[in-house]
């Protein structure tokens, strides 16, 4: 089992398969430029097999995580590519055949690390597509007709082989999450959609339990917010009870016709009540029931993420208003917003930020209050910062491996993400692109409660 010790050690793995392809990148030329405070525990050289989309999870069952990276192509986000790698580097399986051409994503992807079946061991499974016929060959969500069904294949994580697979209603391939529909106890059954029409319910034995049509925005959130024992969905506007049936709809401008949600988030607070925000045209709170608490009026706020990052009260809101413009020089802004709807605070981002995302991240190790991470800048040298709850950068992250100029996203450079990889109770923040991976760790002093008056004696 990986230990801590590795934390002081910075590794350049090298992957385990070679190509000749055109167009693969060149090995990682490092950026020496890093902040004290930071310290980059692992680099590795993606060759060909490098992806905007990665998953983290104990894929090979030795009690550690690992890393899965996802390649699909662009026009139709069809999955192509799987490779399963420790995060050192060595890769531990692939699937399908890597490409430096399909390393690029504009959206999320239908594939998950889970132990589905519960027999201790994490299974990967993702979405094969049906046929799309017609429609725009740019974006084949749009297709006139599909031919067949959508597949959902189960990967072993030991091995990457075929454990079973089952049908899908075609279009359901853009995103997939977990959840218990059925009262089983545990988040066995499926609920999947397409980019922005339509959703299902699905049976852990494949059943399709119920289909609901409507806006359901990026991806979904899920609690059983009722307290019957069995997960409500809470997407786009709309809270929809296991059995499928909508409990509230709530389309802020009172029609069909309003802006997509593009954030859902389910949270709890301490007296056991039930807060369901989005952001669309603004940052909305809502009771379970559907009541909004307040409305805050942004351009667009693209992210809305719960969680304490402050201790003065159980709940705060950081929400990202993307820039409208998206122009290399526009900006975004971050916001603080608290349970009552008071903007606590309003920083604006850097020229080029229009892009960034925001994740709670508990980079310091506190537990509670969090930090949020938020990255995306075009810009190499401080690509993502880390915000503490005052609105105060604690830490900015670079881009460490060379590489060509941003695109108007940052993201097309990278992506980032934040787990507890080394087990140390802090997260590590792990950018992931076309061209690189990396970990970063806090190297500040971890203050927990060290161990004194010890002995051998123990219980003597």
């Amino acid at each position: 089992m990986r230990r801590l010790g590795w934390i002081f050690l910075a590794v350049l793995a090298v992957g385990q398969l070679g190509s000749d392809a055109a167009g693969v990148p060149p090995p990682i030329k490092e950026n020496k430029e890093r902040p004290m405070s930071v310290h980059r525990v692992s680099l590795i050289d993606v060759k060909d097999f490098g992806a905007s989309v990665l998953r983290i999870g104990d894929i090979n069952g030795d009690g550690a995580p690992d890393l899965l990276l996802v390649q699909s192509v662009y026009a139709t986000r069809g999955i192509t590519c799987l490779t399963a790698l420790t995060i050192q580097g060595k890769v531990l399986w692939r699937v399908g055949k890597p490409s430096a051409n399909k390393t690029r994503g504009y959206s999320d992807l239908p594939v998950q690390v889970y132990d589905w079946d519960n027999d201790g061991v994490s299974e990967v499974m993702y979405i094969r597509q049906a046929r799309y016929i017609g429609g725009n060959p740019k974006y084949r969500e749009r297709a006139n007709r599909y031919e067949g069904n959508a597949t959902m294949v189960v990967l072993d994580g030991r091995t990457g082989k075929e454990k079973k697979t089952f049908a899908l209603p075609a279009p359901a391939d853009d995103s997939f999450l977990f959840a218990d529909l059925t009262g089983r106890g545990r988040r066995q059954d499926l609920v999947v959609k397409d980019r922005y029409w339509n959703m299902w319910g699905i049976s852990a034995d494949g059943k399709v339990l119920w289909h609901w049509k409507g806006s359901t925005g990026h991806f979904p959130a899920v609690a059983d917010v009722d307290g019957d024992g069995k997960d409500e969905v809470f997407v786009g506007y709309t809270l929809i009870d296991h059995n499928g049936k909508v409990m509230w709809d709530h389309h802020p401008a009172g029609g069909k016709q309003s802006p997509h949600s593009d954030a859902n988030w389910i949270a709890r607070l301490p007296d056991g009540s039930w807060r369901l925000a989005f952001g669309n045209t603004g940052a909305h709170l809502l009771t379970a029931d559907g009541k909004e608490l307040w409305r805050v009026k942004l351009p667009e706020a693209q992210h809305v993420v719960a969680g304490r990052f402050r201790a003065d009260t159980p709940l705060q809101f950081a929400v990202v208003e993307r820039g409208m413009k998206r122009t290399p020089t526009d900006n975004a802004k971050l916001h603080l917003i608290g349970l009552g709807g008071k903007t606590l605070w309003t920083k604006t981002l850097p020229p080029g930020s229009w892009g960034v995302a925001c994740e709670e991240i508990d980079w310091s190790g506190a537990g509670e209050p969090r930090e949020m991470l938020v990255y995306g800048r075009r810009s190499l040298k401080d690509f993502a910062s880390i915000y503490n709850g005052k609105g105060e950068v604690i830490d900015t992250l670079p881009i460490p491996w060379k590489t060509p100029p941003a695109k108007v996203s940052g993201k097309e450079v990278a992506y980032a993400t934040r787990a507890d990889v080394w087990g140390d109770s802090r997260q590590e923040v792990i950018f992931f692109g076309p061209r690189g991976l990396c970990i970063y760790a806090n190297t500040r002093s971890f203050n927990r409660s060290a161990l004194y008056n010890d002995t051998i004696y123990t219980g003597m």
